[in-house]
């Protein structure tokens, strides 16, 4: 069994993203110590993660019940993006639908546009109003 250490690998990258890069398989195996590891990171504060399955040769349904999980504790999805290359590993994330809850892409820099911060503009400032006397 793959301990967390070598299982995943956890790095700041720009604009306060977290990247997770997985390796090897993600499956029942591992899934309570990486549900743990990245329940622990949102509660820490992380909320832009990017999970990296570049290095991953193998995932299933427990494997991707914790990206839902996750998904799920990150506003529904909009602080989660997922990185896959491989395509019939994509195919499976689109065959459950995962792909309309959180983006997935084949590159790290497809998956971190979709994780930019929105831009809040300040309201704009009225005009008093003309008093009628």
């Amino acid at each position: 069994m793959a301990s967390p250490e070598s299982l995943c690998r956890i790095s700041s990258l720009e604009g306060g993203v977290t990247h997770v890069q997985l390796s090897g398989d993600v499956d029942l195996a591992v899934e309570l110590e990486l549900r743990e590891e990245l329940s622990e990171l949102v509660s820490d504060g992380h909320k832009r993660i990017v999970v990296d399955l570049s290095d991953v040769s193998f995932i299933d349904s427990a494997g991707l019940a914790v990206l839902l999980h996750i998904s799920g504790k990150l506003r529904r999805g909009r602080g989660l993006a997922v990185v896959c290359p491989d395509e019939s590993m994509r195919g499976l994330f689109e065959l459950v639908g995962l792909n309309l809850l959180f983006p997935i892409d084949d590159t790290l820099e497809g998956a971190l546009r979709h994780l930019k911060p929105r831009r809040r503009f300040a309201p704009r400032a009225r005009e008093p109003k003309e008093e009628h006397h």
